[in-house]
């Protein structure tokens, strides 16, 4: 098995991997980069108790968390690919459409998945500031934007981080699904280099080696962060 290994790495698949593990990250990062913002936006909604806007936000999560990953990622590229294909052809970006397209794609679904969820994590993180806090705040004079600044972000960023680390570890997997709009990542380098050598279990191993190590390495990021930021809670 080793001297295979060896063999499809020398071949070139190996590079392919960690081409595929790159773009995932990718699109890992930016996919939950929107997810966060959905989140945050859709917690200070529903604890603003906005009836209509939280009606909206429930709405959004519900249907979201219901419909599973992958007829998102299709009702999401099959619902655009001809419009955008059409003003791909309009503006001379073919290339781009074909190279990007499936990206932009996977970023938008990953967003959304990743959102519905944050939204929970924020809202849970938000509630578990201490009133009092905030309300001792106000009665020495401190301003809305320096209570936001120094009492409110710093804390709902620290109660959220465990439930964003579990977010982000979903959005991780997520990432394999894109693979069958066309996009590269480490699920679709495995099987296109399972289909060349013919060599499917070592090909998969490698892919879940690469995901392993993603994976158990942001694990340890949000541990050292989760670390970092509680010096000073309770409890920590």
């Amino acid at each position: 098995m080793t001297e295979t290994a060896l063999k499809i790495l020398h071949e070139g698949w190996g590079l392919m991997l960690l081409r595929g593990a790159a773009m995932t990250l990718l699109i890992s990062c930016f996919g939950m980069a929107l997810g966060l913002l959905i989140g945050i936006a859709g917690a200070t909604i529903k604890v603003s108790r906005a009836r209509f806007a939280s009606l909206l936000v429930s709405g959004y999560t519900t249907i979201v968390r219901s419909i599973p990953e992958l007829l998102i990622i299709y009702l999401l590229f099959f619902g655009s690919v001809q419009p955008v294909a059409d003003l791909a052809d309009r503006l001379g970006w073919e290339d781009a459409m074909t190279s990007w397209f499936p990206a932009l794609v996977g970023v938008l679904a990953i967003g959304l998945i990743s959102g519905s969820y944050s939204v929970e994590v924020f809202r849970g993180a938000l509630n578990a500031i201490p009133r009092g806090q905030v309300e001792a705040a106000k009665a020495v004079g401190m301003s809305g934007w320096l209570r936001l600044k120094r009492i409110v972000i710093p804390q709902m960023f620290f109660y959220a981080l465990p439930g964003t680390n579990n977010v982000w570890q979903t959005a991780l997997k997520d990432t394999a699904l894109i693979s069958l709009v066309g996009l590269v990542e480490i699920m679709r380098a495995a099987v296109l280099g399972a289909a060349a050598t013919r060599e499917s279990l070592i090909l998969y191993l490698m892919a879940g080696a690469l995901y392993f190590i993603i994976g158990a390495g942001s694990q340890a990021v949000f541990l050292l962060a989760e670390r970092h930021y509680g010096r000073g809670m309770k409890g920590h």
